[in-house]
C-alpha cells in the first residue's frame, strides 16, 4: 500500500480498547499526597476487561457463521481459560493487599528507591502520573471486573474488624443474657429459634460467600452454641 493510501485510510482505533484504557488510566499510574503510585491490580483489571471483549469477538464470529469448528472451540476454550486464571489471580492480588497493605507487592511506591527508579522509567518515556482519584470520585468511575478499584484504607479495615468483633459478641451474648434473665424453657426455645432465624437471614444477606452449604454451616454452628446453652440453662432451672 502506498503512503498516500495509508494517510487516506487511517487505522480506526478500537473504541472499546480506548474507553478501557481511559477508565483505568487514573487508577494505574497516579500521584497522591505521598508520591507516585503504580497499581498492578488496576492494570490487571484493565486487562481482564479487554479479555472479555476478546471472548465476545470470538463469540460474534461463531454466531455470524451459525456454526462452530475445531478452531473456534480451541480459541474460545483458551480465552475462557485465560479469563478464569485472571480471576483467580485477581483474588490472589486482593488477598496479598489485605494481608499487608504496607508491603503490597502489587503497588509500586515512589518513596522506595528501587521502585522510584522503575517509576522514573515511565516518566522518562513521557508517561506521567495522572491525578489520583479522590474517594468521592471512586464511586462514579466505570465498573470493571474484580471488585473495588482499590483497597479500602487501613483505618476503614480496622473499623470493619472492630465492628465485626462487636457484632459477633452481641449476637452471642445478648440471647444468652436474655435466657438467664427469663429462665423458662419456652422463653429459651423461642429465643433460640428467633435468634437463629435472624442470624441466618443476616448471614445470607451480608456474607461475601453465597454458597448455600457455607451459609448452612455457619447457621448450624451458631444454633449449636445456643442449643448447648439452652441445655445447660434448662438443667440449671430444674
Amino acid at each position: 500500500m502506498a503512503p498516500n493510501d495509508e494517510e487516506a485510510n487511517p487505522v480506526i482505533a478500537d473504541p472499546v480498547s480506548k474507553s478501557t484504557v481511559d477508565a483505568a488510566r487514573r487508577h494505574i499510574f497516579y500521584l497522591n499526597e505521598r508520591g507516585e503510585r503504580f497499581n498492578m491490580t488496576a492494570l490487571h483489571r484493565m486487562n481482564m476487561h479487554y479479555m472479555r471483549k476478546r471472548i465476545l469477538d470470538e463469540t460474534m464470529t461463531i454466531l455470524k457463521k451459525g456454526e462452530m469448528n475445531d478452531g473456534n472451540s480451541e480459541a474460545l476454550s483458551l480465552l475462557m481459560q485465560n479469563y478464569c486464571t485472571a480471576l483467580r489471580d485477581r483474588e490472589f492480588m486482593r488477598d496479598a493487599g489485605y494481608r499487608d497493605w504496607a508491603n503490597n507487592p502489587f503497588l509500586l511506591r515512589s518513596e522506595r528507591p528501587m521502585e522510584r527508579q522503575l517509576l522514573s522509567h515511565l516518566s522518562g518515556h513521557g508517561i506521567l502520573p495522572e491525578r489520583g482519584v479522590a474517594p468521592a470520585e471512586n464511586d462514579l468511575m466505570p465498573d470493571m471486573p474484580g471488585g473495588p478499584w482499590d483497597y479500602p484504607s487501613s483505618a476503614r479495615r480496622r473499623r470493619e474488624r472492630y465492628a465485626l468483633a462487636t457484632v459477633g459478641g452481641v449476637i452471642l451474648v445478648a440471647p444468652m443474657v436474655f435466657m438467664v434473665l427469663v429462665p423458662t424453657k419456652a422463653a429459651n426455645l423461642a429465643t433460640t429459634a428467633v435468634c437463629t432465624m435472624v442470624f441466618a437471614v443476616a448471614v445470607a444477606y451480608f456474607s461475601p460467600s453465597k454458597l448455600p452449604i457455607e451459609l448452612l454451616a455457619a447457621t448450624a454452628t451458631y444454633a449449636a452454641v445456643l442449643v448447648v446453652f439452652v441445655g445447660g440453662a434448662t438443667v440449671g432451672c430444674q
